[in-house]
């Protein structure tokens, strides 16, 4: 169960990763990099709310394996799905708050998604806001 989460982000960039340099020349995005205003196109873990972002943070600080803290943010939110990895195509809006985990810098970011991968597709989307957990440029502490 490790190496699901870890799995599942392997799975996505394999089957993503043309298909997100294609997104991301279509529509005049960025993959993998974060700048205002951008669209930009990457896998990772993504919330619902702010609060369930920094809960998976706080758990991953403390020693939880990604799967098990990603449970464990679902479980007390009631919802399957409130956390977990995915494809998807996004307009960073704005830091909600910088965290380090296992020494590394990590931002939890509001971001509004444009679209989702299916594994097949790209499919656009509406309105949607989530909080993402983004490695801070690599800075490490």
């Amino acid at each position: 169960m490790r190496t699901s989460l870890a799995a599942a982000a392997a799975l996505l960039m394999l089957c993503t990763g043309a298909q997100a340099d294609n997104f991301a020349s279509r529509f005049g995005g960025r993959n993998g990099l974060i700048a205002d205003g951008q669209t930009t196109v990457g896998v990772g873990l993504i919330c619902d709310t702010s609060e369930q972002a920094l809960r998976f943070v706080a758990l991953r600080g403390a020693g939880s394996e990604p799967e098990q803290a990603m449970q464990t943010v679902n479980s007390e939110a009631h919802k399957e799905r409130a956390c977990g990895v995915a494809a998807v195509a996004f307009v960073p809006d704005q830091t909600v708050q910088l965290k380090v985990i296992d020494g590394k810098l990590v931002r939890i970011m509001r971001i509004n998604v444009v679209a989702g991968f299916n594994g097949n597709n790209w499919q656009p989307v509406q309105g949607m806001v989530q909080y993402a957990v983004i490695d801070a440029a690599g800075e490490t502490i």
